[in-house]
């Protein structure tokens, strides 16, 4: 997998990307063989449809850095591969992506209950599937994670 530029570029920048406390980060792939070419920018939410690969890329007050979601990253990963992922597979790439020290973020935990309802509150894309406890990364190693993840399990 190559990715076309540094994904820490990716953080807020705009008015309402800081305010919002996210930005969605709009995914696009093209594969020659059994590389894969990532790219991606910055997308407003009004320009978001659900055809399009996204992914948020949230900022976390308490800890002054952008986070993604396991949920997010489990999805961009099928979107990048082109393949639906079993839930035993889901599991193996969540045990994998345990090396990356993600934090667990809990409605029910006075350190994280106000950035775990942000997160259920963001509009489409929703960087979660369901109202439970989240692992969230920084967004800084998702370029890795990524790599770490498609070189595992996948042969493209």
């Amino acid at each position: 997998m190559r990715i076309y530029a540094w994904l820490r570029s990716q953080l807020l920048r705009t008015p309402d990307e800081l305010d919002q406390r996210r930005r969605i980060v709009r995914f696009s792939r093209r594969q020659e063989g059994p590389v894969v070419f990532v790219g991606f920018e910055p997308l407003a939410q009004e320009d978001y449809t659900e055809d399009l690969i996204c992914v948020s890329c949230i900022y976390f007050d308490d800890k002054d850095d952008c986070f993604i979601t396991s949920v997010d990253t489990i999805s961009l990963l099928q979107s990048l591969v082109n393949v639906t992922f079993s839930v035993e597979e889901k599991n193996r790439i969540r045990r994998n992506l345990e090396g990356f020290r993600p934090l667990t973020i809990s409605k029910g935990r006075n350190s994280t209950a106000d950035f775990f309802q942000l997160i259920m509150d963001f509009p489409s894309p929703k960087p979660r599937n369901i109202e439970k406890d989240l692992k969230v990364f920084p967004w800084q190693i998702l370029s890795a994670a990524l790599k770490k993840i498609i070189s595992k399990y996948v042969s493209l």
